[in-house]
């Protein structure tokens, strides 16, 4: 991983190079993610609704699902036209 110096300006923000926006797919007028992990921060692109439906397979135990993952995507499509 290369490390590249950016400026931060008054109001906290920062600019991604463009090679490294290519790179991971950061859209301009997008959405990123962004974690803080041992006082790094982590920006990383958004979480498409199929890859949030393959990470939380296997998260319910037991029982039935009250929601089913299609529903759950048609909510989350939904929700981002409305931003």
């Amino acid at each position: 991983m290369s490390v590249e110096e950016v400026d931060v300006d008054d109001k906290g923000r920062v600019l991604i190079p463009k090679e490294a926006r290519d790179k991971v797919g950061l859209k301009a007028g997008g959405k990123a993610r962004m974690k803080v992990e041992n006082e790094r921060i982590i920006i990383m692109p958004p979480i498409s609704p199929e890859e949030f439906i393959r990470e939380m397979e296997g998260c319910i135990k037991e029982g039935t699902p009250k929601i089913s993952p299609l529903k759950l995507k048609e909510i989350w499509e939904t929700a981002e036209k409305q931003e």
